[in-house]
């Protein structure tokens, strides 16, 4: 289940945090080549909208419209209806449903003309986090790039490392599956496909800290903050005169 495969990459994401003090190993990682781009009207060529969970549908019966019904998709992926129950409907495309709805109402009603119309998309959304002004959920409304999806959190942070940005991504068996992405000014000038790759529900953006800046932050914390206060002479040409309590004794 994609349930269990996106808390897997929730942890992926945990454990990248953890360790945001080094500099993160992308090179095993694949790149950008063979993953969905945007097209010059923003929209992601060939991919087809399955429902989630949270969705919500409007179900129409042409001929009797007694049965017309608005369900939302519960989080186990199935929808109750009336005469046939439950149906596990998360995976598919609504023309999946529709058809499916067609055969099971084939046995209570003569002419089960169905529409199946997905009236809000609660699961089209991506996660942004690491490097950027306000972490946050994404909703993806329309079709969105990893780019576009950073700015829309603020934009990310002077400690941000735009090259060594990972994607978490659904492999084809649920499983989570990190990317490589560059989106250094370099990658950006040159037009790399880095800089149009597409989010699909679901994904994971994480914008790991420049080793530089990890640099900085470990002189801030280990030396400035736990060292210099105390007055410590570290022989950098400065001396640093630990003030004691002397009860006004020189």
């Amino acid at each position: 289940m994609w349930a269990k495969g996106w808390v897997r990459g929730v942890a992926l994401l945990g454990a990248l945090v953890l360790v945001g003090c080094t500099s993160i190993e992308v090179d095993h990682m694949p790149g950008a080549d063979g993953l969905p781009l945007m097209d010059g009207d923003g929209v992601v060529p060939e991919v087809e909208y399955r429902i989630r969970p949270g969705d919500d549908l409007d179900i129409k019966f042409f001929y009797t419209q007694e049965l017309n019904d608005q369900v939302k998709v519960r989080p186990d992926g199935y929808i109750s209806m009336q005469l046939i129950d439950e149906l596990k409907v998360a995976g598919l495309t609504p023309k999946a449903v529709d058809d499916l709805l067609t055969q099971k109402y084939t046995a209570h009603l003569k002419d089960p003309s169905v529409s199946v119309i997905v009236r809000s998309f609660k699961g089209f959304r991506a996660y942004v986090g690491g490097e950027v002004a306000v972490p946050q959920v994404i909703p993806l409304d329309g079709g969105m790039s990893v780019m576009q999806a950073i700015y829309r959190a603020g934009g990310t942070l002077p400690t941000a490392s735009m090259e060594s940005i990972v994607l978490i991504r659904k492999g084809k068996n649920g499983e989570p599956m990190p990317y490589h992405l560059d989106l250094s000014d370099e990658a950006i000038a040159a037009g790399r496909p880095d800089t149009q790759v597409a989010l699909t529900p679901s994904d994971i953006i994480y914008i790991p800290r420049s080793p530089i800046a990890n640099g900085n932050r470990w002189v801030q914390q280990y030396i400035t903050d736990l060292v210099l206060f105390k007055g410590v002479q570290l022989g950098f040409g400065v001396n640093y005169i630990i003030e004691e309590n002397d009860d006004g004794d020189d």
